[in-house]
């Protein structure tokens, strides 16, 4: 998904095919149909708006302004990454098995850390993050105009009990905050937040029509962009949260360094999330991104 961060305007989503009404739709057997109805990849999801998935670490960057804005998080505050985090009897892993050694906030965007995110979110705790998330629009449809669009999922205590008949528990936050857990969204709705990461904190509702011109009608008639939440993100955590960004793609030892592109400074996220049973190890590869960093024109989802 491409959005255009200074208005709203969705200017590609890859899902989406264009459709021609006079083009002449080819037949296929009642067998090919229920091939591709029964094809476990489900090849007719419009996943942009559909595709309920597991952020994974792209949500790091919610959580690390959840925490600077509310004053839960100090940007010179250090974790030592050895690898692990344990709470309790759990042990829970980062993703560079020996560890990163001494993380600043920067530090740990950059490399996507997980211990230092276990760590921040159980210090900030479960609702701060969830503030920002709901702020930022995940949960809810964009009300970009597709059928079908599903909310994705903020998790919550009522939720956990409801769902699973369980109380919600430290380790749920420490999933929550590196974006692992029950939390789905649309590649839509990530998109749009980094928009609001580029931007400075305006988030708009998608738009797919820019505006309408009746047949032998010269006039053009343009549909305003819709503001759906200033996040009002104060400079100085968004220079952090960019910064740190931006060391993710353009530096030597970021996670997204081969996203780069000569030339053109980008600023990105990566994340890698798992998804259904553990024991299968499924997991999906995602990245946010935006360009070019100092005048951004694209925010992109994939």
């Amino acid at each position: 998904v491409i959005v255009d961060p200074r208005n709203g305007d969705v200017l590609g989503m890859a899902s989406s095919p264009s459709f021609d009404p006079n083009m002449i739709v080819p037949y296929i057997t009642a067998d090919t149909w229920r091939t591709i109805l029964d094809n476990p990849d489900h090849p007719l999801l419009n996943r942009a708006v559909q595709g309920n998935y597991t952020p994974g670490s792209i949500f790091k960057p919610i959580v690390a302004l959840a925490g600077l804005e509310n004053g839960r998080l100090d940007p010179e505050f250090t974790v030592h990454c050895p690898g692990y985090f344990t709470l309790g009897d759990t042990r829970f892993g980062c993703w560079l098995s020996y560890g990163h050694g001494k993380m600043r906030l920067v530090d740990a965007i950059q490399n996507s850390c997980n211990v230092y995110f276990f760590s921040a979110g159980l210090d900030m705790g479960r609702a701060y993050i969830a503030h920002m998330a709901d702020a930022c629009g995940l949960g809810r449809k964009t009300g970009v105009g597709v059928d079908s669009e599903r909310a994705g999922l903020v998790p919550d205590p009522a939720w956990k009990r409801e769902k699973r008949g369980e109380s919600w528990w430290p380790g749920d936050t420490c999933n929550f905050s590196i974006g692992q857990g029950p939390i789905t969204v649309t590649p839509l709705q990530m998109a749009l937040v980094t928009a609001a990461l580029a931007n400075g904190g305006t988030l708009y509702r998608p738009r797919l029509v820019r505006g309408l011109r009746a047949p032998g009608n010269l006039g053009f008639r343009e549909f305003p962009s819709k503001i759906t939440n200033r996040l009002g993100w104060s400079d100085a955590s968004l220079e952090i949260v960019r910064k740190a960004m931006l060391n993710t793609v353009m530096s030597a030892r970021g996670t997204g360094r081969y996203a780069a592109v000569p030339g053109v400074a980008i600023a990105g996220k990566t994340g890698t999330a798992e998804f259904g049973p553990k024991a299968l190890g499924k997991k999906r590869g995602w990245m946010i991104a935006y360009a070019p960093f100092d005048s951004p024109r694209y925010a992109v989802a994939m």
